[in-house]
């Protein structure tokens, strides 16, 4: 079987940017939130859950009725509790279909590593990271948020990353003057030196 590797960090740390790197390499990389979207949609299984646990309204036709999930999820954390785990208990299914036959390693993209139960799926983790102002700077181009709203969803997140299991993390800096091409290279060529012990 070969080595599963997560990609996380925080918003505007540049996950996408290390995944991006990959893909040009030829790795395959698993995005979780796309993947989760389309699988809420094409999982029959899924479907039968969702529409059991929030009524008819959950789908409209085929697709997701996303305004509906998300006015709900944002006025009950307990239903958001169930839906986060009925949704990540059939990413991490689809994931391990994904990389069950790649022959070089294979890596999953995700904000919630340890929250989406993704700990005990993967061999390593590179952890990205960016200073507060380039992170903040970065999401206010991209989304336009106003920086108290992306510090609140920052500090939100930190929990995520400050427990995650150090001996098998690997931190790639992408603050804008390191090279992230090269640190990404790096880390490959160490899992390559691995592989061959």
């Amino acid at each position: 079987m070969c080595k599963r590797i997560g990609i996380t960090g925080g918003i505007g740390a540049g996950k996408s940017v290390v995944s991006r790197l990959l893909r040009l390499k030829g790795y395959k990389v698993y995005d979780c939130d796309s993947e989760a979207k389309r699988i809420m949609e094409t999982d029959p299984d899924l479907r039968k859950a969702l529409i059991k646990l929030l009524g008819e309204n959950a789908y409209s036709g085929a697709c997701l009725n996303r305004k509906y999930i998300a006015d709900i999820i944002f006025t009950d954390s307990h239903i958001r509790e169930k839906i986060n785990g009925l949704v990540h208990a059939a990413v991490r299914e689809d994931f391990l279909r994904y990389a069950r036959n790649a022959e070089i390693p294979v890596f999953v993209e995700t904000a919630i590593l340890a929250t989406g139960g993704f700990l005990p799926l993967v061999d390593a983790i590179w952890l990205v990271e960016a200073p507060e102002n380039v992170r903040i700077e970065r999401v206010r181009k991209r989304n336009g948020l106003p920086g108290k709203e992306i510090l609140e969803r920052m500090q939100t997140q930190q929990k995520e990353f400050d427990n995650l299991p150090m001996e098998k993390t690997e931190v790639i800096v992408n603050d804008g003057e390191s090279s992230i091409w090269n640190r990404v290279n790096n880390l490959l060529m160490a899992e390559d030196e691995n592989e061959d012990i």
